[in-house]
């Protein structure tokens, strides 16, 4: 069950960290996607919430529009700390509301969603020259999809997704991320969706203290013969797996001629292409 607050606040814009945005839109806090690693994590200590992270949701509301003259032609983000599509978007369309306000707006859009929902506001995408929707993907494998991230969009049902935007001249993108040594098979994620996207990015599954033994734990019990490998890496801190990987991928994606950026924190000298 999922505690649902109504929040008022004074903007829904926060000035972005992120490379390449100018600000970022959370129109929720929670996430009822419940992913294992989820990084957003850390908003329970700012929220008070004492529900476990997944088992809230803030539902924020700004009496203010959201100012054009700020955002005319700037780079926004949704969303950093949420999925703009998590399920109760479809009864409150909070993110709905605000695209039609960042349309007006003239702002650059980019979404990052693990739910197939976007597909709803396609009428207004198709009305927002730059926008893009990007989706990420840990695994093609969607037994695991239901272990990692239980209230996620099935595999199939993002492909789907990303077919109908991209044929309706939506540009798209793919977050191979996080990458889970051994379980995730990055290569199949990119024959499965490479018809449908324009560039790919990769990251590793990065622990935090918040999450670490939750998904090492998830391990141990899912896939106790990846056990060794996982403690080499996390708990032995043996970074030589994340660069023969990034240069496998590097490697991989040059010779297939595909757009690719690297975020690994332990490669080094990972280019873009």
């Amino acid at each position: 069950m999922i505690a649902i607050s109504q929040v008022p606040v004074k903007t829904f814009l926060s000035k972005s960290k992120i490379p390449g945005f100018d600000y970022v839109i959370n129109p929720y806090i929670g996430c009822p996607h419940k992913c294992i690693y989820c990084y957003a994590e850390y908003m329970r200590k700012f929220t008070g919430h004492s529900e476990a992270w997944g088992d809230f949701l803030d539902v924020r509301h700004c009496d203010i529009p959201l100012p054009p003259a700020k955002l005319f032609h700037t780079h926004v983000l949704l969303s950093s700390v949420t999925d703009p599509y998590n399920p109760y978007e479809k009864q409150y369309e909070l993110t709905r509301k605000l695209l039609k306000q960042l349309q007006y707006c003239q702002a650059y859009v980019h979404i990052l969603t693990k739910s197939s929902l976007v597909t709803r506001d396609l009428d207004l995408f198709k009305q927002m020259p730059g926008c893009e929707v990007s989706f990420s993907f840990s695994s093609a494998d969607d037994s695991f999809r239901q272990l990692a991230e239980p209230g996620a969009s099935s595999v199939e049902e993002k492909i789907n997704a990303l077919r109908e935007l991209s044929s309706q001249g939506i540009q798209t993108g793919v977050m191979v991320a996080p990458i889970f040594p051994g379980l995730t098979d990055w290569k199949e994620i990119i024959l499965r969706t490479r018809e449908y996207t324009q560039h790919y990015n990769f990251d590793s599954l990065n622990m935090r203290p918040a999450y670490r033994q939750k998904v090492l734990s998830f391990v141990a019990q899912h896939y106790p013969n990846w056990v060794p490998l996982y403690t080499d890496i996390f708990i032995h801190e043996n970074t030589s797996y994340w660069q023969r990987l990034a240069d496998e991928i590097s490697t991989y994606c040059q010779q297939e001629n595909i757009p690719a950026d690297l975020y690994f924190k332990t490669a080094v000298a990972t280019p873009n292409f």
